[in-house]
């Protein structure tokens, strides 16, 4: 006794049997070009996704490398507090290594509040008088 399939062709079988697959079935070493040609854009995305890395952390280093640990403390003080966004400090030294101005400029510095809170946490964190202390915007 022979049974019959009657099921309908689910979208697998249709596929299978489509004339495109059997073109490409009948290309020699179609699973080699098939393998490079996605190596090919994995390396694409690869190379993408690390340059912007590489151009996001060299615009970031630039600033981080030109404020000693004094300055970068500071700012990272800065940055913490409420209005603030990314802030770079500058100490100026006299002789005797006295503090004679400090240079902030800080995200949010336009705000008059954001302002005055920059000032008192430089004064206080550094123990300066405001007349020594310098809070810009950042553009």
């Amino acid at each position: 006794m022979e049974i019959r399939d009657e099921r309908k062709s689910d979208v697998i079988d249709k596929v299978k049997n489509s004339g495109i697959v059997k073109k490409l079935k009948s290309i020699k070493n179609i699973r080699l070009i098939a393998a490079i040609f996605i190596i090919a854009i994995a390396l694409l995305i690869y190379s993408t996704v690390a340059t912007e890395k590489a151009t996001r952390s060299a615009s970031t280093d630039v600033a981080a490398s030109e404020m000693d640990a004094e300055e970068s403390r500071l700012a990272s003080i800065l940055e913490g507090l409420e209005g603030v966004g990314r802030a770079q400090t500058m100490i100026t030294r006299g002789e005797n290594d006295e503090i004679v101005g400090i240079l902030v400029i800080a995200e949010g510095a336009e705000d008059i509040t954001v302002r005055l809170r920059l000032l008192g946490a430089v004064t206080t964190a550094m123990g300066v008088d405001a007349d020594i202390v310098n809070v810009y915007t950042m553009k």
